[in-house]
């Protein structure tokens, strides 16, 4: 009978456990709460044509399908997280020119480069799963 590693054993599983909770409530939030309130901020301006809202549910639907994907291939998810998060910050702040919009969307990378981490460590072979 083999030995099940609990997340406890190996500090690289609870990095990937420590990932997944902060990218399953980083996701929720973002896309329950945030999503909402950019497309009606943008669709109250006159000035955006429909390529920006495209634009912004092009990268939200991509962070979330990254966050998905990193369930089965943490690399693929993690990059496509990061790059998605990436393109949603600038667009922020390309959006409203201020500086804590830009502030608060930085944090959506945050699960993206944990992924990456411990993508990066499994390949290394310091993780023994």
């Amino acid at each position: 009978m083999e030995k099940r590693k609990q997340y406890q054993d190996s500090p690289s599983r609870f990095l990937l456990l420590v990932a997944r909770l902060i990218g399953f409530l980083i996701t929720g939030i973002f896309l329950l709460f945030m999503v909402p309130e950019f497309i009606a901020m943008i669709s109250a301006h006159e000035s955006y044509n429909e390529i920006w809202l495209f634009a912004f549910y092009a990268f939200s639907l991509t962070y979330g399908l990254g966050f998905l994907l990193s369930f089965w291939k943490v690399g693929l998810g993690g990059l496509i997280l990061l790059i998605s998060s990436i393109g949603i910050t600038l667009f922020g702040f390309i959006d409203t020119h201020r500086w804590d919009v830009l502030f608060l969307l930085i944090p959506l990378s945050l699960t993206g480069i944990l992924f990456l981490i411990y993508w990066k460590m499994c390949k290394k072979k310091i993780i023994g799963d």
